[in-house]
């Protein structure tokens, strides 16, 4: 991979590759003739004349290299004088401190600061030594191109720089040469217009781990590692279903791929030596820790997969109807993928359980990550507890109060009350009434515009680009987009003061936190936007709100470790404690 991230627009440099090697072949034998001759002793009259031949050969040389060189002259003159072809901008390298031989550590003081300097120093398009790379950041309109343009690929550059997807096709034996064809079909065709059927499931998953991560705290509790109460909570039982998921080892399993995951990420990192990353790349390809972890899977949903075979057979000898029949049958993800074996072209039970760990990854990975951010910023602002916790009963006596009419409605024309209008349900945190929290969803949105890392969404070039400034990007170039520019210094796209956190400020816009654009790229955008984004908006949802229901006050044990959570940066796995108070 090149490290040079301009074009090579040097002119042609004409050389004859022949005229200079024989002469230089020559003036070598002659001079090894000399030498074997006087070591030998040979006659003084073949001496003379061997000395004679290789004085010819060097002065010929001499007069060739001349010629070459008066020849690469006119050339660079005839480049510079006469042609038309105009030399494209190069690609500015920002400074560096005195002192520092990278822009690392300048960047890790402060991101923003950081990258406003360089773009006010070098323009939208430059370069920087970060990363043990040289890599060219783009900001502003520039980030789009390098969105919509097909030939930077952000897959490629994550698989150059830590084996991604080399490490990920080893869970999966179909598939492989369609980037994430069959993850992506799974999520926009089943588990997001499944989202509102999941919603009960999900609630009391995360509430029972609440409940035994925390328990009662009346007097305040600290939790040393809150990220781990929320990978117990956001757990991904929803891809398995009820009956797998019960299994104390599938439930295990889910949560320690969480661990092995990040510990494979963290041993991947960029900022490490080639050597080991190399090597570790190497190492995790034949034995990778979450090979068995699919096995679990395959294990636990076995009896369960054979169990609802003898179902459907019973159902179908009784002769069900198709309502009754679509009503017995799971709802979950793996069996839709068991329904689409054929389709999607799975060879076993493994090979499904290792797409199923896929998106387990992908999509429940990130959403710990974001929901983990979210609980920090409760704690760093004390004050939006209270709001989401006063519009959550807003909401949910709203919702009681429609539902009472409903059924009063009902009764009234001597309908029989539907079994949907239960007033045991009245009060639950269903995706509609999440739907209705707008204060939830633009804190949501704040907190991700606020903490996604500045410098992110690595992509490389797949064959030589030239921007629309005229600056070319090489073939294996790599490059980053500079968040500051659209997230910390757009006051016309997030109004006055973007660069700091304010939790309301999409209150009365239509920008919501799964809206993507240019000017919000937690998620990416265009073609490869985030297809999970949906599922990750409802579960951190529902995590804060059940948080701010259960507790009156999240704090920092240590206030002073506050600012090393609240903006994500690379390499960075600080957990800081919590303590906990719940409501009386």
């Amino acid at each position: 991979m090149t490290g040079i991230l301009y074009a090579d627009t040097s002119p042609p440099i004409p050389t004859n590759a022949f005229s200079l090697l024989v002469p230089i072949f020559l003036a070598l034998v002659s001079i090894a003739y000399v030498a074997i001759s006087k070591m030998l002793g040979m006659h003084h009259f073949h001496f003379e004349r061997q000395q004679s031949f290789s004085r010819t050969c060097l002065a010929s040389l001499v007069n060739t290299i001349d010629q070459q060189r008066k020849k690469i002259a006119d050339s660079f003159h005839d480049y510079n004088i006469r042609s038309d072809k105009p030399r494209p901008p190069t690609i500015p390298m920002v400074s560096l401190r005195p002192g520092d031989k990278t822009h690392d550590k300048e960047y890790r003081e402060n991101q923003d600061k950081f990258l406003t300097r360089c773009q006010t120093e070098s323009g939208p398009v430059f370069k920087l030594l970060i990363h043990r790379l040289q890599i060219t950041v783009v900001s502003d309109e520039f980030i789009r191109e390098m969105f919509l343009n097909e030939n930077f690929s952000n897959i490629d550059a994550l698989n150059e720089l830590m084996g991604v997807k080399t490490f990920l096709h080893s869970l999966i034996k179909s598939g492989k040469n369609h980037d994430a064809r069959i993850q992506n079909s799974i999520i926009l065709e089943h588990l997001t217009p499944g989202l509102p059927k999941y919603q009960a499931e999900m609630v009391r998953a995360l509430e029972a781990a609440l409940v035994d991560g925390v328990g009662p705290c009346v007097q305040g509790k600290v939790v040393e590692c809150p990220v781990a109460i929320i990978q117990d909570m956001v757990a991904g039982t929803v891809f398995m279903g009820a009956e797998v998921a019960s299994n104390s080892k599938v439930l295990e399993t889910f949560i320690m791929s969480m661990h092995d995951f990040a510990k494979i990420l963290g041993l991947n990192d960029v900022n490490i030596p080639f050597w080991r990353r190399w090597l570790n790349l190497k190492l995790n390809h034949f034995n990778n820790p979450l090979k068995h972890r699919v096995q679990t899977l395959s294990e636990a949903a076995t009896p369960v997969i054979l169990e609802r075979r003898r179902c459907e057979a019973r159902l179908i000898n009784e002769g069900a109807d198709a309502p009754r029949f679509i009503k017995e049958r799971p709802h979950d993800i793996l069996q839709k993928m068991l329904d689409r074996f054929d389709e999607y072209g799975f060879v076993d039970l493994e090979d499904i359980c290792g797409h199923i760990m896929l998106l387990i990854l992908t999509s429940v990975h990130t959403t710990i990550d974001a929901s983990t951010s979210m609980v920090y910023y409760l704690a760093a602002y004390p004050e939006t507890i209270t709001v989401l916790h006063r519009e959550q009963l807003q909401v949910l006596d709203a919702i009681q109060q429609e539902r009472q009419q409903e059924r009063a409605s009902s009764l009234s024309k001597g309908l029989e009350i539907s079994p949907e209008l239960d007033p045991a349900h009245d009060r639950d945190l269903s995706a509609a009434a999440l739907k209705r929290m707008v204060h939830l969803d633009s804190f949501q949105r704040e907190v991700l515009r606020c903490r996604t890392e500045a410098l992110t969404h690595f992509h490389m070039a797949r064959k030589e680009n030239t921007l629309s400034n005229g600056m070319v990007i090489p073939k294996y170039g790599m490059m980053l987009a500079n968040l500051t520019s659209i997230h910390a210094n757009n006051s016309a796209a997030h109004g006055p003061n973007p660069a700091k956190f304010q939790p309301w400020r999409y209150i009365g816009t239509f920008k919501t936190m799964t809206k993507v654009g240019v000017d919000y790229l937690p998620f990416g955008m265009g073609k490869h936007v985030c297809p999970g984004r949906f599922m990750a908006s409802q579960q951190t949802k529902t995590v804060v709100s059940l948080m701010v229901s259960k507790f009156e006050k999240i704090e920092f044990q240590d206030l002073g470790q506050a600012a090393s959570v609240l903006r994500t940066q690379h390499g960075n796995v600080a957990s800081p404690a919590l303590v906990f108070t719940s409501r009386e």
